[in-house]
């Protein structure tokens, strides 16, 4: 305790307080206001008890500690009372910034602890660093404040530590860029510490400064200096949704890069940039991983850096720094064609070059795995040196071989794109053989890919027989695709009917789909659905889904999925939406009396998932969803349903008028917006035709080109790790639709 401490000044208040229903929360935080007098008494026992329930309750995010903003302004009179100062000023900065798991209401929390800065701030010149350290952590989550820049000014000459003078200088400029710039301008001389040069440079540029060689060589002189060290323990950045392993704190060089590149300098960011890569000595590792810290959100944000940074993205590929030449490989991957100057450098690892000169198993290990997405990203370019390399690895590959198919998040393509290739067949059917437990799910996705030749996979039939009653659900298409129109067609009918007959009814399903697909037996499929109709829930969902693909040939199946209309013992909302999906897909348009009540009741969920299916299902009703059309109007506000609305609502005869329930002009403003802010550009570009006749209007012309010229990508509105083939693509299909 200090002679600060008096806690009748410190709970103040309390006894005011309407405290919100807690709920669950750990220890005596179910009582905020018992927790808070504990927490100020004199009894040690009782304030580490209370601390420990509030540094529980406080930082828990699910479910939420709703009095944690009521709490926010009693802990930090604490905290300037001289009680566990440093506990709490990292419990109020992890409240403040949210961590990796911000909350709905994590405005609110940061602005509570924001405002109680002002009484923390004598805190700044207190002896212990760790606690200025969190101090500043904490301001710089609080947003403008001149009190806070002139005390950070009264420090200035008096803090020893310099890494603590960088964060002050960086602090100053959230509270003030004012004062900021003011210190900043002294501080860019070569005798100045390293990284206090880089702040200010950084400083004095968003004070809007003209980049000079002066401050070229003060943020040169940062990345140049440090020795060999052990990357920082990896931490998410909710920002970019990516791990890093970077100093979260010293994030200075990226943004300098960042702001240069949005003021139209990209060049000088990537004279520093160059710097970086070009020094030798001591510190390679460490200089790669910022190299790469700052590629990455060039990258992601402006369309012209892919293309420039590639070249240097080689230079990564192949760094002796494992680390950096994975993320170096994994950025490739996100580049898309635009990574195609890195081929050569991706084949040194694809190839196992690195793999055979590691010095241990570990390194080994480390290298296999750099190898993997190397060859997954060579794959994805198309690359003919590819295909040979995961023939000859194909064990060893599952990083690529999931690319082969499709089914890596990775893929440019969501289903099998590797050509026909001999050695590629013969190392298939080898592994189907051999199993092989490093790529123990590789049967499911050779499968696809055997399916995706056709015929010329026809002498691996024997492979895929063996794989029948092993891999049910992938197992069976494929042997239809492979002997459609071979001698072994017959043959091939009589292996899948012999497995429908073994088959649950889960996966009889499957078996009979390959066989309609190889004979034309539709009565075969439809009595294989229709068992799995009235069988366990996912067996029930799976026949819906292969009812409604089936079509008009599905009518028999009509009378059990009017049934299913309705929801009942596990069968929710949602599933009689897939029913009335499958009714639409055989009856078709005149289906629309019988569906309307369900898709209503859809309409109306308070789960946004149910809503979306209900207007997709409305939209293929086409006319017949007219009845809903007010009903449907509401959902253009959400993204997750904006586009099925307006689709639903296009088809409705009148719904988009002056007179109708949705107004054309803004209809038309509405979908301007969404080519931008989701990764359906085409639909949204489409919708905008027909809302145009057929045709862009001019001002909508206008609109999209100047969203095709940007230099930077739309704001990332949701975490996206496809962001810039997201935007490729837009790009793509704004070209195509104003014909450039």
């Amino acid at each position: 305790m200090t002679a600060q401490h008096d806690p009748e000044a410190i709970l103040t208040g309390l006894d005011d307080e309407a405290w919100p229903p807690i709920g669950y929360a750990r220890g005596t935080a179910a009582d905020p206001a018992g927790t808070l007098r504990a927490l100020a008494s004199a009894d040690d026992e009782a304030v580490d008890e209370a601390l420990s329930s509030f540094w529980a309750a406080l930082r828990a995010r699910v479910p939420a500690y709703p009095a944690t903003a009521q709490v926010v302004p009693y802990l930090a009179r604490v905290c300037a009372a001289g009680i566990h100062q440093e506990t709490l000023l990292e419990l109020l900065h992890s409240v403040a910034n949210g961590e990796d798991q911000p909350r709905k209401d994590q405005d609110e929390l940061t602005a509570a602890v924001a405002a109680q800065v002002p009484l923390l701030l004598p805190l700044l010149s207190h002896d212990d660093e760790d606690i200025r350290r969190w101090l500043i952590r904490i301001v710089l989550l609080s947003g403008r404040s001149r009190e806070t820049a002139e005390a950070i000014r009264a420090r200035w000459a008096e803090e020893p530590d310099p890494a603590l003078r960088s964060a002050l200088l960086s602090a100053c400029r959230i509270a003030s860029p004012d004062v900021a710039a003011e210190l900043s301008a002294s501080e860019l001389g070569p005798e100045r510490d390293p990284e206090i040069r880089l702040v200010a440079a950084l400083n004095l540029v968003r004070d809007g400064a003209s980049w000079t060689d002066e401050l070229e060589a003060a943020a040169t002189a940062w990345a140049l200096q440090g020795g060999d060290t052990e990357p920082v323990e990896r931490w998410f950045d909710v920002d970019s949704g990516d791990w890093k392993d970077t100093d979260p704190d010293d994030e200075s060089f990226e943004l300098l890069l960042q702001l240069l590149a949005d003021r139209g300098e990209l060049p000088a960011a990537l004279r520093l940039l160059d710097a970086v890569l070009a020094a030798e000595g001591p510190g390679d590792g460490l200089r790669g991983r910022r190299a790469m810290g700052a590629i990455e959100p060039l990258c992601a944000e402006f369309r012209a850096a892919p293309a420039l940074l590639a070249p240097r993205l080689a230079s990564l590929v192949t760094h002796q720094d494992l680390v950096v030449a994975g993320r170096a490989v994994g950025q490739l991957r996100r580049l898309g064609d635009e990574g195609g100057p890195a081929a050569d450098a991706l084949l040194i690892h694809a190839s196992g070059e690195r793999v055979a000169e590691a010095e241990d198993k570990f390194d080994a290990e480390d290298a296999e795995e750099v190898a993997d997405n190397a060859l997954g990203a060579l794959l994805d370019l198309g690359d003919p040196r590819a295909v040979p390399l995961l023939a000859r690895d194909l064990p060893r590959r599952k990083e690529a071989l999931e690319t082969a198919v499709g089914t890596s998040p990775w893929s440019r393509h969501d289903k099998p794109s590797v050509p026909f290739d001999p050695r590629l067949l013969d190392a298939a059917r080898d592994l189907i053989r051999h199993p092989d437990r490093r790529n123990y799910s590789a049967p499911r996705y050779l499968c696809k890919l055997l399916a995706s030749w056709g015929p010329q996979a026809a002498p691996a039939l024997p492979e895929l027989y063996s794989l029948l009653t092993k891999e049910r659900q992938d197992a069976p298409g494929a042997v239809a695709a492979v002997a459609a129109g071979t001698e072994a067609a017959a043959e091939a009918a009589d292996r899948l009917r012999a497995a429908a007959e073994g088959a649950s009814v889960y996966d009889r399903m499957p078996t009979a789909e390959a066989l309609h697909r190889l004979t034309g037996d539709t009565a075969q499929l439809v009595e294989a659905i229709r068992p799995g109709l009235d069988d366990i829930l996912y067996s029930q969902r799976a026949a819906v889904g292969r009812a409604g693909r089936l079509g008009p040939a599905a009518e028999p199946l009509l009378p059990r999925l009017r049934e299913l209309l309705v929801p009942g013992d596990g069968w929710g909302l949602e599933d009689c939406l897939s029913a009335a999906s499958a009714v639409r897909a055989i009856v078709g348009e005149p289906a629309a009396d019988e569906l309307i009540p369900v898709l209503a009741q859809g309409l109306e969920s308070q789960y946004p998932v149910i809503r979306a299916s209900a207007v997709r299902v409305a939209a293929r009703l086409g006319a017949g969803a007219a009845p809903l059309a007010e009903r449907i109007a509401p959902l253009l506000e959400s993204l997750s349903t904006f586009l099925p609305a307006a689709r639903a609502l296009l088809a409705a005869p009148g719904a988009v008028a002056a007179e109708g329930v949705v107004d054309r002009e803004e209809l038309t403003e509405a979908l301007l917006l969404t080519v931008d802010c989701t990764g359906h550009s085409e639909t949204a570009l489409d919708l905008l035709r027909d809302l145009g006749g057929g045709s862009l209007s001019p001002s909508a012309a206008d609109r999209l080109r100047e969203s095709l010229t940007a230099q930077r990508r739309p704001p990332l509105r949701q975490y996206d790790l496809q962001r810039i083939r997201t935007d490729q693509r837009r790009t793509a299909a704004l070209r195509a639709a104003l014909g450039e």
